[in-house]
């Protein structure tokens, strides 16, 4: 975490804040940060950063807390030049993962009214180099991770069955390579969808499926298997609680990739 808060910190510092050398004596001072409404996520990430620059901070929230409008997260002190430093990148982690846990709560919230047991995770579409934060997260939201890397669990993907002889011996051979991974296979149609039911794979899932097309295919899996089902592509807020009744996990790349950020201010006083 601290290579990359330092990572974070040079790129947007460049060769120094010459506004604020500039400008302003390097006294003491103090700011809040207020922010909301929304569920948060960063708050590790922003404690990390204000001892990192000796800003001495107070506040009364972790991950996953929710937040009313323009709620004070912060109380800061320190070096005038130390908090000008830090305001920027201090708000956009907040905004940015606060943002991915917000939209998360509120479709876990909307799905488990439909289907208590179902599961919200995000996919492996993140934007490089903040993943294991996105998908924190999307935790801090009340989701859950689907792969975080490669090496996580074997998905059995669409471009590998095109080199493969079968669903069934990509299984087996991936039982045989890796026994103790969770084995998913990603089907296209019901058909593949019943064959994966011989397999012995631990979970299928149903991709570009339609809500009419999901139910068909969950009520002849589990006349024969109950294998875990998930539910991918295309779902998004809109439509999310068509296949929430059927499924045990949905899959969602929107909560990484298109989350609206939560607002966030720093603000001297």
């Amino acid at each position: 975490m601290n290579d990359t808060l330092e990572a974070w910190l040079a790129e947007d510092l460049g060769k120094g804040d010459f506004t604020s050398e500039s400008v302003i004596p390097n006294a003491y001072c103090q700011a809040l940060i207020n922010g909301g409404p929304g569920n948060l996520s960063g708050i590790d990430l922003v404690n990390n950063l204000l001892s990192k620059m000796n800003v001495i901070f107070s506040t009364n929230f972790k991950d996953g807390d929710k937040i009313s409008d323009n709620e004070l997260i912060y109380e800061l002190r320190g070096n005038s030049h130390d908090i000008m430093k830090i305001e920027r990148l201090s708000l956009n982690i907040l905004s940015h993962f606060s943002g991915i846990a917000t939209l998360t709560a509120k479709l876990v919230k909307l799905t488990k009214k439909i289907n208590p047991n179902v599961v919200i995770l995000a996919t492996r579409k993140t934007i490089p180099g903040i993943r294991e934060f996105s998908k924190r997260a999307v935790v801090h939201g009340g989701g859950m991770t689907h792969r975080l890397r490669l090496d996580d669990a074997i998905l059995i993907k669409d471009n590998h069955l095109k080199l493969s002889s079968s669903i069934v011996e990509a299984v087996r051979k991936s039982k045989e390579s890796h026994p103790n991974l969770t084995i998913e296979v990603e089907v296209d149609t019901i058909a593949q969808a019943l064959e994966v039911t011989k397999s012995k794979a631990d979970r299928v899932m149903l991709d570009n499926f339609s809500p009419k097309e999901v139910s068909e295919a969950v009520s002849k899996i589990r006349q024969i298997s109950d294998i875990e089902i998930e539910v991918s592509g295309g779902i998004n807020s809109t439509n999310i609680a068509s296949y929430a009744p059927y499924a045990d996990f949905i899959s969602m790349s929107s909560l990484t990739m298109s989350a609206p950020p939560v607002d966030f201010s720093l603000h001297v006083i």
